[in-house]
């Protein structure tokens, strides 16, 4: 009974919880990232852990750009955020690769599909992120949604075009 009680009072009255990511503030704190944010490596696998962790970092560049970030300036801090969370989850980003250069399948179906979690938000970030249209050329809701749809495609050929840029 005392179980009870107590997981009714746990659901009943919000708890605060803070991994890192801002309530309210535009600042991440990435230290409390790396150290708090504990994804379950172990039971799941590394593999599906980058993908979270892409799918992560993907959508935070996208709120980014939400709340008024420029683009670029959204990246760098999903960057930041992606990469504390490999490194406090001691993921080691070289293992999505294939030798080829290119994103393990697995990885990326994944993250594609931890990457659409953010979708709607990714449709209202689409016009900021399609700057340079032609002159008197606006997007339409069928061409945001097929942008949206290949949103995370696009930012996981990011990391394979830097990665095929090391070689």
């Amino acid at each position: 009974m005392k179980n009870f009680i107590a997981i009714v009072l746990f659901l009943i009255f919000p708890v605060a919880t803070f991994a890192g990511f801002p309530e309210g503030e535009s600042v991440y704190d990435l230290e409390k990232l790396e150290k708090s944010f504990r994804l379950p490596c172990d039971e799941i696998g590394n593999d599906a852990c980058i993908a979270r962790s892409f799918g992560v970092g993907a959508c935070t560049w996208i709120f980014g750009i939400r709340k008024g970030k420029e683009p670029n300036k959204a990246l760098r801090i999903a960057d930041q955020v992606l990469i504390a969370l490999l490194k406090g989850n001691k993921l080691d980003i070289n293992s999505a690769f294939t030798e080829n250069g290119l994103i393990k399948n697995n990885i990326r179906k994944e993250a594609t599909y931890r990457i659409n979690f953010c979708k709607e938000e990714t449709k209202l970030a689409i016009p900021k992120l399609i700057k340079k249209l032609p002159e008197g050329i606006e997007l339409d809701e069928e061409q945001i949604e097929n942008l949206a749809t290949v949103f995370p495609l696009q930012y996981l050929s990011m990391f394979e075009l830097m990665r095929k840029g090391k070689k």
